[in-house]
């Protein structure tokens, strides 16, 4: 019996152990144990490379706007156990947690005695959905890997979003770009619109045959439907309907995702939703998104952003080079030990004057002795990151930009320890 968030979280970091096990056999049983509370919810799913999380926040602020009730299920969580479901932004009460986690438990156990344990990700998957089935009008649920074999790939959404699709998690997914299309159009369901973000012709093709398929209609970025910029404005259109908006201090990338999202309101429309268009389009130049090109800090200036992976070093190298040209930046970096880490420090040893490295506490960080072989005359090594946030802090100089960025695990506990302290 689960008494408090203590026990819950020894609770959870005892399922570590059985790591990542794609598949949906394990958390249809649980459903099924709790009479399918996935059948009870209507659902966007968003699957994707990079862009998910921010996708699903324009989406979240636009319908909690125009006065739903909106279910978000993320990982991973900015506020631990209880942030990976939220409703309105809000996450779920710790008691409520506890509830329905003492409410799974007996089907998880039944699983163990089969040796069919459920991973930590498949439990927090099936407890949002008990959580949103009577508390939302609508969840937003973001895959953790690929799509076809991901756990939350036990929905029937209303439409599904792929954001883009790049080289990533290749152990799982395979090392083609048509091999990760085909887990990320995993997603597609009968019947379904699909919402498909900029992607190379390979992996279009294998998301353009799924859809039809399953008699899916497809909306594909830069062609169904498209956005310009226009006079420091970006102009979105789709057929005969066209939207004005801003994105404010953030990641040029964030223009991409909120074409997504605005297409995918258009088509929210078709299911009887109503959308407050103009409260939303004037909200969204003052949009901040936690962990994504985020200004934490002002003085000195500090900006976080979770570019975990090489394509989205990339769009984060764009945007800085974009924003701040001239001026001295500084950068402190860390990255799981399974990401091309070699090719991502060579992307930003181009563009920053200092590199730190260092790492922190997960199980897939890289190890204090990978750090050493990066020292260089371009890289220094400090394997305390909070010492380095320190002395960050304490220039108040004003001329330079420093800069964090690496796992998203590493951005939450670095965001977590500057929200304290400043």
């Amino acid at each position: 019996m689960i008494q408090s968030m203590e026990d819950a979280e020894f609770y959870f970091k005892k399922r570590k152990s059985y790591g990542i096990k794609p598949g949906l056999g394990r958390v249809n049983y649980l459903l099924k144990k709790l009479g399918n509370p996935e059948q009870n919810i209507q659902a966007i799913h968003v699957a994707g490379t990079n862009g998910k999380g921010s996708t699903i926040h324009f989406l979240e602020n636009a319908l909690t706007i125009s006065g739903y009730q909106v279910g978000v299920f993320s990982s991973p969580s900015f506020s631990g156990l209880c942030g990976h479901m939220t409703v309105n932004q809000v996450p779920i009460e710790k008691s409520k947690f506890i509830q329905l986690l003492n409410m799974l438990i007996p089907s998880i156990n039944e699983l163990d005695e089969k040796e069919l344990h459920p991973t930590e990700f498949e439990i927090i998957t099936v407890l949002a959905l008990l959580y949103f089935q009577n508390n939302v009008h609508i969840a937003l649920i973001e895959t953790g890997m690929g799509g076809k074999d991901d756990t939350t790939n036990c929905i029937d959404p209303l439409l599904s979003i792929i954001t883009n699709v790049e080289k990533d998690h290749m152990q799982f997914l395979g090392n083609t770009y048509a091999q990760i299309a085909m887990h990320k159009a995993g997603i597609v369901k009968k019947n379904r619109p699909v919402i498909v973000g900029p992607i190379n012709n390979e992996s279009e093709q294998v998301i353009i045959q799924k859809a039809k398929e399953e008699n899916a209609l497809f909306y594909r970025s830069g062609k169904e439907f498209q956005w310009k910029e226009l006079d420091n404005e970006y102009i979105w259109e789709f057929e005969q309907i066209s939207h004005s908006y801003s994105i404010g201090e953030t990641g040029i990338f964030q223009i991409e995702n909120m074409s997504l999202a605005l297409m995918a309101l258009t088509l929210l429309e078709r299911f009887s939703y109503k959308i407050a268009w103009h409260e939303f389009l004037k909200n969204s130049k003052s949009l901040t998104l936690p962990g994504r090109f985020e200004y934490i800090c002002k003085q000195p200036k500090v900006i976080l952003d979770s570019a975990h992976n090489l394509p989205g070093i990339k769009a984060f190298i764009q945007t800085v080079s974009k924003q701040f040209p001239k001026e001295n930046k500084t950068l402190l970096f860390t990255a799981f030990k399974d990401k091309q880490i070699d090719h991502m420090l060579s992307e930003l040893t181009s563009v920053f004057q200092q590199v730190t490295m260092t790492t922190f506490s997960h199980e897939r960080a890289i190890s204090t002795e990978q750090l050493k072989k990066y020292h260089n005359r371009l890289i220094k090594i400090n394997k305390d990151w909070k010492s380095e946030i320190d002395l960050i802090l304490q220039d108040k100089s004003n001329q330079n930009v420093y800069f964090v960025t690496g796992s998203m695990h590493f951005i939450m506990e670095v965001r977590n320890y500057l929200i304290k302290i400043i």
